[in-house]
């Protein structure tokens, strides 16, 4: 789904998260003749309050209009992503930050996995550019698990200068990249940070690198020489939070 496109989320927990998130407000509602009471009548309650209208239909119909028969009898037909703005992110606060970067990340099913890390893991929002990256479609959302309905998304259409920005503001810009020169685990997490997560072939474009306060990596033991863009994401993600609640703990002492 583009910036010009429409198209239809599938599956009761990614529409239902979607609903009650109110940030992305579906145009309609497909909803199974045969959908469990329970799911329709919360799916009708949410609709009702936010005006969307509900068509019932039936599953050969639903399964035309999103290609799949893993719909589970509910269907969200969907408006453009609402992105956020890189100057509402830099207006905000940025004191105390966890922000991911995402630079030219191109597959969907990574797309969705950093997103769910990311919010899992309490990061407080990822930032992405316009040129190689992966725009939110509907793989991206069903990956995510909902996710994208709750964690604030920003989008720049120069990446490297949004990423200066943040550091003007004193955020600490930490890539993670095969030729680190510090382990995650050894460099400060615990102020303002974002975290950038490089393209899967080619990594962090040289323009971002220059942006880069330090290259990150994960300590490895085995045979492969690198890791997935997601696993690599939340395992940078957890360490940001480890080593503030470690902070957390030593100023309560």
């Amino acid at each position: 789904m583009g910036s010009h496109q429409k198209c239809w989320l599938w599956g009761r927990n990614v529409v239902l998260e979607t609903l009650r998130s109110g940030d992305w407000k579906p145009l309609e509602l497909l909803v199974a003749d045969r959908l469990d009471p329970d799911v329709s009548d919360e799916v009708r309650r949410l609709a009702d309050e936010a005006e969307i209208p509900v068509d019932q239909a039936d599953a050969a119909d639903l399964h035309a209009r999103c290609g799949t028969s893993e719909h589970q009898g509910l269907l969200a037909r969907m408006p453009a992503f609402p992105w956020r703005s890189l100057e509402s992110l830099l207006e905000g606060d940025l004191s105390a930050c966890r922000l991911a970067v995402l630079d030219g990340v191109q597959d969907p099913f990574n797309f969705g996995a950093i997103v769910r890390s990311a919010d899992v893991l309490a990061m407080d929002g990822i930032l992405v550019g316009t040129r190689r990256q992966c725009d939110i479609t509907a793989q991206v959302v069903r990956s995510s698990a909902g996710a994208v309905s709750h964690l604030p998304l920003y989008r720049a259409e120069d990446l490297p200068a949004a990423v200066a920005a943040l550091r003007q503001q004193d955020v600490v810009v930490a890539g993670a990249s095969e030729a680190a020169t510090v382990d995650a685990e050894q460099f400060d997490f615990s102020g303002p940070v974002a975290v950038v997560i490089g393209n899967e072939g080619m990594g962090i474009s040289d323009a971002l690198k220059e942006q880069c306060d330090a290259l990150v990596g994960i300590p490895q033991q085995g045979h492969v020489g690198s890791l997935n863009a997601a696993v690599a994401a939340s395992l940078l993600f957890y360490e940001v939070g480890r080593q503030r609640r470690q902070a957390a703990r030593d100023g309560a002492e």
